[in-house]
């Protein structure tokens, strides 16, 4: 009897050590990463104007009152808590329409849909320039007002995220909800992004695998929507708070528990 009761007490063990090392190798991020190139990750690619992308256009030159026309401003007045009154005013935002025509003053239309920012800002550049003197070379900035992308799923707290340096990686993303909690699915994380032609496109990715630092989709987009997947046991649970990280070892202690009882009797 009791070299079975030892015998159990090593299979027991042997099971409670597996299933900690699965768990592991599920949860773990970048495990191949020794085995991975990253040196030679690309640079982040350029993003490109969508339709219904809202932008501002800031153009400047040496002589202000010729660059006047072209900045379109939205002007109001805004009381302090010492009850003056100030004048401010703050860029106009155009709104890029489902042709992907922005109404550019002076200029009239222009379609900016599919260009990246610096060829939207030579595309208006080379617009406005005749209205300059041969001298003068206007500067024109373009822009996003409202690069957002959304987080949801199973993540600490879905979200959406605002990015004022138009500059967010998908792991960046993942950190600013709070990370996946521990059933998300870290294989199988959903990418689900519009392009400018309006077909959207998914991709998957797998946190487990570093090569997600090579992967073309590693730098979001405006608009961009990630969507962490539960595992099944959190799917099937109707109280999603009556599970634990240490279901899974509970459920061992209580069988070894009942076979303890039934050899001991």
């Amino acid at each position: 009897m009791k070299k079975n009761f030892t015998l159990l007490l090593l299979v027991v063990a042997a099971a409670i050590a597996f299933s900690g090392c699965t768990m592991t190798k599920q949860v773990a991020y970048f495990q191949n990463m020794e085995q991975v190139d990253i040196e030679s990750t690309s640079m982040m690619p350029e993003i490109h104007i969508k339709p219904n992308d809202e932008l501002t256009i800031l153009v400047s030159s040496i002589t202000p009152e010729a660059a006047e026309p072209f900045n379109m401003r939205l002007y109001a007045n805004q009381t302090s808590n010492f009850g003056s009154s100030t004048a401010s005013n703050s860029l106009y935002t155009y709104i890029v329409d489902k042709e992907g025509n922005i109404n550019f003053p002076v200029i009239g239309k222009l379609k900016v849909v599919g260009l990246s920012r610096t060829e939207a800002e030579d595309l208006i550049r080379g617009k406005i320039q005749p209205y300059f003197s041969a001298e003068e070379k206007p500067v024109v900035k373009v822009r996003y007002a409202s690069f957002k992308v959304t987080v949801i799923g199973e993540v600490s707290g879905s979200r959406v995220i605002t990015v004022p340096n138009e500059r967010l990686s998908i792991i960046e993303a993942l950190a600013q909800a709070g990370d996946l909690s521990i059933y998300g699915k870290r294989p199988n994380v959903l990418l689900v992004r519009e392009g400018p032609d309006g077909k959207k496109v998914s991709v998957r990715y797998n946190l487990n695998d570093a090569n997600i630092f090579n992967s073309p989709y590693y730098y979001l987009e405006q608009n961009d929507i990630i969507y962490v997947e539960p595992q099944k046991a959190r799917a099937r649970s109707a109280d999603v708070s009556s599970y634990t990280f240490w279901t899974p070892f509970a459920s061992i202690a209580m069988s070894v528990a009942t076979m303890v009882i039934s050899l001991t009797k």
